[in-house]
């Protein structure tokens, strides 16, 4: 049903999947000359100059967005249990993409400017939506045991 707690679970790792989109990331410190600082800042849609100029990557809103529509669609499925864990793996999956292509980019970065990435504490947001994305999955696999279980005894 849906007053479990793994919709509790699944929905505030969706929140937090769709907050991460609206925080820095992380900041970079540049030498500019004797003693200036240009300051790089990453957030979830590219990398912005804070004098105005931005690169533009969008996949990291991709991910976050996919992974929590995916949250999501895992919290109206819980007609079938089975299907419902596979896709809390499939959100952890796109989490884990997610850092990927977030440490790719942070690492091109340092490499053309030879900053010093600073994260910030908006970058674990995805990594506690791990968390509870684990969390949910267990509460589910005790759901479909215990209906196992009842079945059994039938």
């Amino acid at each position: 049903m849906i007053q479990r707690i793994q919709t509790i679970h699944l929905f505030v790792a969706a929140l937090l999947l769709v907050a991460v989109n609206f925080f820095t990331l992380a900041t970079f410190e540049v030498p500019g000359g004797m003693f200036r600082m240009t300051i790089f800042g990453v957030d979830a849609f590219g990398v912005e100059v804070y004098t105005g100029v931005q690169w533009l990557c969008y996949f990291l809103p991709v991910l976050s967005g996919l992974s929590a529509l995916v949250s999501l669609f895992a919290i109206f499925g819980y007609k079938n249990r089975i299907a419902q864990m596979r896709k809390c793996i499939y959100a952890i999956l796109l989490i884990i993409i997610y850092y990927m292509v977030y440490g790719a980019q942070t690492w091109l970065i340092f490499a053309a400017t030879e900053a010093m990435p600073l994260p910030s504490l908006s970058a674990q947001m995805p990594l506690i939506a791990v968390v509870f994305l684990f969390l949910a999955g267990r509460a589910i696999k005790r759901d479909e045991d215990l209906v196992r279980s009842t079945e059994r005894l039938r």
